[in-house]
């Protein structure tokens, strides 16, 4: 039975990412014409990720209208959307 769950439970998480409600982080990637916006669960992030528990939480970001928006310029949206997924 466990092992039926942790697939369904993966493919909700990667869900999330498609999912345009609740979201209240936008992450922009990549530079020029290269560039793509990630939007996202910061309790998520911060949960999984020592790197988003610190960027989020610092100065890396900024917060309008109760959404946090992250900036990350020095890599591609391919290379981001293998690591956030």
């Amino acid at each position: 039975m466990t092992f039926e769950f942790y697939p369904v439970l993966s493919h909700n998480f990667s869900q999330l990412l498609e999912d345009t409600d609740e979201y209240n982080v936008i992450i922009k990637v990549g530079e020029g014409s290269n560039t793509k916006e990630f939007r996202a669960h910061s309790i998520i992030l911060r949960a999984r990720s020592d790197y988003f528990k610190r960027a989020l939480s610092q100065n890396w970001a900024t917060k309008k209208n109760n959404m946090i928006n992250f900036t990350k310029q020095n890599i591609s949206p391919i290379v981001f959307e293998m690591i956030i997924r």
